[in-house]
């Protein structure tokens, strides 16, 4: 598929992308527990970034419906750019301040609302309905490049250069995704412009919540969605606690710890690639087994190399969960709907997310980080004994056909 000039420069735009991203992602919280030395407000601020989906997601999936996905996600990605440096001024400056950071990422979340919502509606035109699985693989390879890469990178660069610099950098991946976006020669169905009120928007985005649930196999693939996001996120955050305040680790040894993940998604890419003809329940039950057990690890670590395995087996396994995740509802949802029920997702994964961080946050500041660990590992473990049983889904994901 990398033969293929759009999707070649789809995806090495999300790989720039994502890879700044996961400078944020360990400066900002460091930031935080630095001068405040609290979980509790590192989790409010990561928070911030998750109040827009909760929002805006209902009406923002029925008004991307109507326009040009791909001029939606040219804007977005220049609004990321703009917020992401405006938030590297303020630290450089030494203007720390709760309000005004949890601001720009709140401003920064509803720019990351639109441009996925517009991704995913694109996706299926850009790589074709038959392909779905290999194009969220690419995608998901993407996102185990820059996991592998960008934490260590954005240690280092934390403890040499300090937090502004590297948020610069978050910043300049947002520009070259922006021009990566802007070079795309795809040509996308007409949007269908109707004539919409703000009542009709609410309702109408109400409806991809509903899609989310209509069928068996639609729930399904929701719950998995819950779980998915929610220890995600909650993992993500509670490991740089257990980093910084348990096993009292720098920046860099931080950034290498985070890295295991990557390491772990290179590998789930490949053997995805492998396993994909697999039955359905067979192939997610086995895989989030091995997350739930790659949690397990981190959760009773003692030192960086035990919670770097962990890691690695975490990550692996969960990044080839959030393929067949993905691909499962994009192969059962027709094009008519798939901003609309992207929407609904989205609206779904902030209030997942949120909960996740106050949970991350809440755990770690009253009680202690391993045992909050140790809940998200039996959460998957849980998930996986559901989806062995799960009799509909005893075939390949591309047996499935779109609902009607």
């Amino acid at each position: 598929m990398l033969k293929e000039r759009n999707f070649l420069i789809l995806w090495l735009g999300q790989v720039v992308s994502i890879f700044g991203s996961r400078f944020s992602e360990l400066v900002i919280p460091w930031i935080v527990l630095q001068v405040t030395n609290s979980p509790m407000k590192a989790a409010i601020v990561a928070i911030s970034t998750q109040i827009a989906p909760l929002l805006f997601s209902l009406p923002a999936g029925v008004w991307v419906e109507n326009w040009s996905k791909k001029k939606i996600a040219i804007a977005s990605e220049l609004v990321r750019m703009i917020m992401m440096f405006i938030l590297a001024i303020t630290i450089f400056l030494d203007q720390f301040n709760l309000l005004v950071i949890s601001t720009i990422l709140f401003m920064t979340g509803i720019a990351g609302l639109l441009f996925r919502i517009s991704m995913n509606a694109l996706l299926p035109g850009i790589a074709g309905r038959t392909r779905l699985v290999e194009a969220h693989n690419y995608m998901e390879a993407a996102d185990a490049i820059s996991t592998l890469i960008g934490p260590l990178l954005a240690g280092i660069v934390l403890s040499y250069i300090g937090a502004a610099a590297t948020l610069s950098i978050d910043a300049f991946s947002f520009f070259i995704s922006f021009i990566s976006l802007f070079s795309l020669t795809f040509i996308e169905k007409e949007s269908r412009k109707s004539k919409t009120n703000k009542q009709s928007y609410f309702k109408q985005g109400v409806s991809g919540v509903k899609l989310l649930f209509s069928s068996k196999i639609q729930r399904f693939i929701t719950f998995n969605h819950i779980v998915l996001n929610f220890t995600t996120q909650a993992v993500s955050l509670l490991v740089i606690f257990l980093a910084k305040q348990d096993l009292e680790l720098s920046p860099a040894q931080i950034g290498l710890l985070l890295s295991g993940a990557g390491w772990g998604n290179l590998v789930g890419i490949f053997l995805m690639h492998r396993l994909k003809n697999i039955h359905w329940n067979k192939l997610y039950g086995s895989i989030m087994l091995a997350s739930g057990c790659g949690i397990f690890i981190v959760a009773l670590s003692t030192n960086l190399w035990i919670a770097f395995l962990g890691m690695f087996i975490f990550d692996g396994a969960l990044s080839m969960a959030f393929v067949i995740n993905g691909a499962a509802r994009q192969t059962v949802t027709s094009d008519t709907f798939l901003a609309r029920i992207s929407s609904g997702g989205f609206l779904l994964t902030g209030t997942v997310v949120i909960l996740a961080n106050g949970y991350a946050g809440v755990v770690s500041e009253w009680f202690h980080t391993g045992w909050a660990l140790l809940f998200c590992s039996i959460i998957l473990l849980l998930n996986s004994a559901i989806s062995f049983v799960q009799k509909q889904l005893q075939k390949p994901l591309s047996s499935f056909e779109v609902e009607s």
